[in-house]
């Protein structure tokens, strides 16, 4: 293809706001659509010959740089707190969250008229918080880290107490009385 050739198409940013949510001031005017005459759809329709495709440029394009500098955290936890009745979400509610999970699974709590237990859900919830305690070693306050080994070990208690429960029942037979 020919390097000196002008591109066969333009871009035109028709966005009506801003990065913050602000109205752009060149933003294009609203357009309504136009009714069609009925003789020009069957002109839309014929098919068009294929035109052939630009090559891409090898050189890669340069990173864009934001006009203000983003946020360290990627989030504004001051106005997120009125969103959860002015407190500050720390660690130990997301800790919460997954525990009340796994407890859930273990048929702790009253989820319906029968309480079932999901044991392969709670290994999972047990696991995903094992990988939490894992990935965030060395960057936990001493308390979040003692509440959190605190919490693992009490849930892997449990759920050996489960295990343990099942194999049990699983030994003596089905209940009702079907044994010979």
């Amino acid at each position: 293809m020919a390097k000196d050739k002008a591109p066969e198409f333009t871009v035109t940013d028709k966005r009506k706001f801003t990065f913050d949510g602000d109205v752009r001031d060149d933003a294009p005017a609203l357009e309504e659509p136009t009714a069609k005459p009925a003789d020009a759809a069957p002109a839309a329709q014929a098919p068009k010959a294929e035109a052939p495709k630009p090559e891409m440029p090898a050189a890669k394009p340069e990173p864009v740089q934001p006009k203000e500098p983003l946020p360290e955290t990627g989030y504004d936890s001051e106005k997120l707190q009125g969103a959860f009745g002015g407190q500050k979400i720390e660690f130990i509610h997301l800790l919460d969250m997954l525990v009340q999970t796994a407890m859930m699974y273990a048929g702790a709590m009253d989820n319906g008229p029968e309480r079932r237990v999901d044991i392969v859900g709670m290994r999972q919830m047990i696991d995903m918080i094992s990988m939490v305690e894992e990935k965030t070693k060395g960057n936990l306050t001493e308390q979040e880290q003692s509440v959190l080994s605190n919490t693992l070990f009490q849930l892997r208690m449990t759920y050996m107490e489960i295990v343990n429960m099942i194999e049990k029942q699983a030994m003596q037979g089905p209940p009702g009385g079907n044994q010979k």
